[in-house]
């Protein structure tokens, strides 16, 4: 299963307070200009193989960027809302990687936040 895939369902089972939806790859027209809702947008950064063995691989490293819009007016803290989700992916053997702190978006004035989760697939 893509990692992004993964990630969506890992989030959605996590049932996190303060995220109202999650999508992979891009963010739906008719929901692209919504600010009343908190948004995580999962997308693929680096995929590679990886532990090399009788002249073949056995496992992908998986990296996917997180990228979270706040609502504007956030039902819950956003720094609680970050921390729950670096928690979730932590406790189910996600590494975090780089963070980009949060920025505002210059059209919808949302804040949003921007980090990088990466794992080890067996295959």
């Amino acid at each position: 299963m893509l990692a992004i895939k993964e990630a969506k369902a890992l989030i959605d089972a996590a049932n996190i307070d303060g995220i109202d939806e999650v999508y992979t790859a891009n963010i739906p027209r008719d929901v692209q200009d919504t600010t009343n809702k908190t948004i995580v947008l999962l997308t693929d950064a680096n995929s590679k193989p990886t532990l090399y063995g009788s002249n073949d691989f056995n496992a992908m490293n998986r990296e996917i960027e997180v990228q979270v819009f706040y609502a504007l007016d956030p039902a819950r803290d956003p720094e609680e809302i970050d921390v729950d989700l670096y928690k979730m992916f932590v406790h189910n053997n996600w590494d975090l990687g780089e963070n980009h702190g949060h920025t505002y978006d210059p059209d919808t004035h949302q804040l949003t936040s921007t980090f990088y989760v990466y794992n080890l697939k067996i295959i």
